[in-house]
């Protein structure tokens, strides 16, 4: 119920969006979200996985509570500073509006993960219905904002920043009130918090470095004024994501196999990862069959400003595929707790899109941006899994070894 909620809620604000604002306005969205996203990743500290650890092992829940909070709030609020800061560089030809630029930056920063956040705690607890309602609370959250901006505003990107910035932070607010209630929770003065970061921080320099990986074309499409570019590349990526949620709840619906098998070590995870091979994938074509059968009809429904999106859609729709197979590696080694051999993978990635797009990317388009894409994609898969093959053959060379 969860996961269709929150499909809904991305389906139905992509479409108003989509709808509204013509090719460079939605690039111009594309492209602050895109530099906004992996600051809000890194900015969380790992804040969710210890919450939910905590929670789950029985552990004082007031106190787990709030340095979850108590770091939850600090580190967005300062990261959002940052990025403040980060504004001349990373738009400097005044191409970006200031205000619409903090109005997103704060909607991340930290009303987001403050939303999401106040989730994570009943999760821990095994108290899905709890988490439910949360998730239910943002979802109402985001339905008012999208109706006041499609039926009250006059449609400029400023007010849906406004109206996107307002919705977090109401629902972030709510599941304040309803968590704390909930399990009678009290303020409470918070202490080892250093020791917070230093356990979180892998898990959150992970997600920032994906986010990166994803987002480093769209803000270079706009840093370098390619306004209609990075909406259209932005727009076939949007329609793509889409094609993820089938396989992150195959992954998800077998992620605790995964990990009692990667205690045991690389090769017993990877025997549980073959058996979703084959699944993953097949989900991952058929989201691309989906996307290119269908991806004409955008135009149709959204207007004429959108027929170059469909070659777009079309190139875009295999990246599904190929994630599936990255994912799934990647989950992999995480299981066998490696993730840091993961986070070097995706980081190597992440940095060689960055190059090949500021090199191939001021004298180019979104075909470009796809081309830098599917290359980086491509070596990030491969680094995986040589990174697996390692760990697995390592083992089974120190395993052969053990004398009887």
């Amino acid at each position: 119920m969860v996961e269709v909620l929150q499909i809904f809620s991305s389906t139905l604000v992509f479409m108003v969006l989509a709808d509204v604002f013509t090719t460079d306005v939605y690039g111009i969205m594309t492209g602050i979200v895109g530099a906004v996203t992996p600051a809000m990743s890194l900015s969380t500290l790992g804040t969710h996985v210890l919450l939910t650890r905590r929670a789950a092992r029985g552990e004082d829940l007031g106190f787990a509570w709030s340095r979850a909070l108590t770091l939850g709030l600090a580190s967005p609020s300062v990261t959002f500073l940052v990025m403040l800061g980060l504004f001349p560089f990373l738009f400097p030809e005044g191409n970006v509006d200031w205000s619409v630029f903090v109005l997103f930056a704060v909607a991340g920063l930290p009303f987001f993960w403050l939303s999401e956040l106040v989730a994570f705690l009943p999760i821990g607890m095994g108290d899905i219905r709890t988490a439910a309602v949360l998730r239910f609370a943002t979802f109402v959250c985001r339905l008012v904002a999208l109706g006041w901006f499609l039926l009250l505003s006059s449609g400029t990107l400023l007010e849906w920043a406004g109206a996107h910035a307002l919705s977090f932070a109401a629902s972030g607010l709510i599941g304040v009130v309803i968590v704390s209630n909930k399990y009678n929770l009290r303020p409470q003065p918070p202490t080892r918090l250093g020791a917070d970061v230093r356990e979180g921080l892998p898990f959150s320099m992970s997600g920032a470095t994906e986010n990166i990986f994803d987002g480093a074309d769209k803000v270079l499409l706009l840093r370098y004024d390619m306004r209609d570019d990075a909406g259209i590349y932005g727009l076939g990526g949007r329609i793509t994501q889409f094609g993820y949620a089938p396989i992150r709840i195959l992954l998800r619906s077998r992620d605790a196999d995964l990990h009692r098998a990667g205690a045991s070590g690389a090769g017993a995870a990877a025997q549980v990862a073959r058996q979703m091979l084959v699944p993953g994938l097949g989900l991952g074509l058929f989201a691309a069959a989906v996307a290119w059968l269908f991806a004409p009809l955008v135009p149709i429904v959204f207007g004429d400003k959108w027929e170059e999106a469909v070659p777009a859609i079309r190139l875009l729709a295999f990246l599904p595929a190929v994630r599936s197979i990255q994912y799934l590696v990647g989950n992999t080694i995480t299981a066998c707790d490696r993730q840091l051999w993961r986070f070097g993978a995706t980081a190597v990635a992440a940095v060689l899109n960055i190059v090949l797009n500021v090199i191939y990317l001021p004298g180019g388009s979104w075909r470009t941006a796809v081309a830098t894409t599917f290359v980086s994609e491509v070596f990030l898969v491969t680094a995986l899994f040589l990174v697996l093959w390692f760990w697995v053959r390592k083992e089974s060379q120190e395993a052969a070894h053990i004398p009887e």
